[in-house]
């Protein structure tokens, strides 16, 4: 026998390694009375001596008897199943003291005969590494720059509230992106942290309103109720003083800034995922947007179908010039003496599945996917490509070929560059090309389409606003846009020769036009009454179903080309 085992028996041998190990060991009987443990969980307990702990079980020292009760539960099944439940986490008070966390392992206690007869387990404290990964977790569900819970923490409450219904809000900030574009990110950013406060301080009578922070400059929030009635009432008054609170001017280093306010509004209840409830919550903002701004719109199933609508419009569009589904047709232009001085090139698309689209439907969307762009250049190429037909056959030296531009084309650099080459390529003299916009032309970036519309003209390249008067500050345009002809909207010659107030509106418009030395031009003529009285009020230039519905390139030809001999 050696030394070392004459020394230590077999019994302190095991305490000494119990001791060592960085585990909490203890040992119980069929009844959870601890029968041993090792020194770390004595320390634990703050007891001196194992016989302190002999006999006596976790109701004796826990702080919560709802601990005790879940620890010795917890033995029961093992002993009772026996079989060991391994990695078990769980929370542990501690008097005085934020919750200790354990990472706990149990196994049964088996004699010769196969019978259970106690428990052994282990625990060690992962306190610290169950605190990081909560605060990683929380951050997770923060946002950095205000402070507010995110949209997964949005997404999560969504799916959790205990409520029978639930108010969601999504909010954007209007015009933030020129704020961000004009001062810089950092002003942004600040203004962003302020409209954070601002939602904030509408929570302090009802805290069970959550504020949140989708991204960009867009939040949510999210409100229980009771029932679907008060949700309704409660949230037009919610919407309604979110939207006071954030057209107030903010003021950021000597900065006063105003915004505006969309807010999509929709009432969630049990059956709705939180999928739909972004969904619907996102489609009634836009619907806000659209309806001009500063305002807030409740979801309803009518915008669900209008962005199936939109939806089946993109998917179609991309593919309508390969698809040979786009066609222009054109309007005369006349003179007061019935001669052809113009024409307009207008875009229609007939697809098979959704049948004849207007304009005014598709053109928005065009614009919103960039599709414009590509839709823009194949109208240029086309009309021009007509007017180097009818160029030979034409008498009248002035003519001019209109092209509507849309005001997101004029947010392309390359944007003259391409009109130049498309006019050299077919050897047209840019006198013969009248680039038609409207005032929308100036909302996005205004220093841009000024300078695209500067260089067309000295190029040769005729700039017309169209839709004139029915657009946004349009007198204050005139001072800043290179015009040289007017437009006047149907919406005012429609019945001018029995309508006085738009008599006087007309006769203003034509002679400020004479002032600037612009043409002028009036469209959606229908009578000849119409014609008429714009003859007596000086407009000499027509256009309208009086003269000639739109009409294809070959019927123009044949209807207006000999007229112009």
């Amino acid at each position: 026998m050696s030394k070392f085992s004459e020394t230590l028996n077999a019994e302190q041998l095991l305490q000494i390694v119990l001791d060592t190990i960085p585990l909490r060991v203890f040992w119980k009987d069929k009844d959870s009375k601890f029968l041993g443990a090792n020194q770390l969980l004595l320390n634990d307990l703050g007891l001196d001596k194992i016989n302190s702990l002999i006999g006596r079980s976790d109701f004796d020292f826990a702080v919560d008897p709802q601990d005790a009760e879940h620890f010795i539960k917890d033995d029961a099944e093992v002993m009772r199943l026996a079989l060991p439940k391994l990695d078990i986490e769980e929370s542990q008070l501690v008097p005085g003291k934020a919750p200790k966390w354990l990472r706990t392992n149990k196994a049964p206690l088996i004699n010769e005969d196969g019978k259970v007869i106690g428990i052994l387990g282990t625990y060690e404290d992962i306190t610290a590494q169950v605190e990081y990964r909560h605060q990683i977790e929380r951050q997770a569900l923060l946002d950095p720059l205000t402070g507010l819970a995110n949209r997964r923490k949005l997404h999560d409450a969504l799916a959790s509230y205990a409520a029978s219904h639930a108010g969601l809000m999504f909010i954007d900030l209007d015009f933030f992106k020129a704020v961000n574009d004009s001062l810089g990110h950092a002003v942004g950013d600040t203004l962003l942290q302020q409209v954070a406060k601002r939602l904030l301080s509408l929570t302090e009578e009802n805290e069970q309103i959550l504020i949140t922070r989708l991204g960009g400059d867009e939040f949510g929030v999210l409100v229980p109720y009771s029932n679907r009635s008060v949700a309704k009432k409660s949230l037009e008054a919610l919407a309604s003083q979110i939207v006071s609170e954030i057209i107030k001017p903010f003021t950021i280093e000597h900065h006063i800034i105003n915004l505006g306010a969309s807010v999509g509004v929709t009432i969630v209840d049990k059956k709705n995922t939180a999928i739909t409830g972004f969904r619907e919550a996102d489609m009634a903002m836009y619907a806000a947007k659209e309806a001009g701004r500063n305002n807030f719109k409740f979801y309803d199933i009518s915008m669900k179908e209008a962005a199936v609508r939109k939806h089946q419009l993109l998917y179609s569009l991309h593919n309508a010039i390969e698809n040979d589904e786009l066609t222009l047709v054109y309007q005369a232009q006349i003179d007061q003496d019935n001669k052809l001085i113009g024409a307009e090139a207008l875009l229609r698309w007939h697809n098979q599945t959704l049948g004849f689209v207007p304009p005014d439907e598709f053109i928005p969307v065009a614009e919103e996917s960039g599709l414009i762009h590509k839709i823009g250049e194949w109208v240029l190429s086309n009309a021009l490509d007509a007017l180097n037909i009818w160029l030979p056959m034409l008498k009248n030296p002035n003519f001019k070929m209109a092209v509507n531009f849309s005001s997101k084309q004029f947010q392309a650099e390359s944007l003259v560059n391409a009109v130049e080459i498309a006019l050299r390529k077919r050897n047209i003299s840019p006198k013969h090309l009248q680039i038609e916009i409207t005032e929308s032309v100036l909302i996005d970036n205004k220093d841009m389409a000024v300078r695209c519309m500067l260089r067309l003209q000295k190029a040769g390249v005729s700039i017309a606003i169209d839709d004139f008067g029915t657009g946004y500050s349009s007198l204050s345009y005139l001072a800043v846009l290179p015009i040289d002809k007017l437009k006047i909207d149907r919406s005012f010659v429609t019945d001018l020769h029995l309508k006085s107030t738009n008599k006087k509106l007309v006769d203003t418009l034509i002679n400020m036009s004479r002032n600037l030395e612009m043409e002028v031009i009036a469209e959606g003529v229908e009578t000849i009454e119409e014609k008429d009285i714009l003859i007596k009020l000086g407009c000499s230039q027509f256009q309208g179903y009086y003269f000639s519905r739109p009409i294809t390139s070959c019927a123009f030809e044949t209807k207006y080309l000999s007229l112009s001999k």
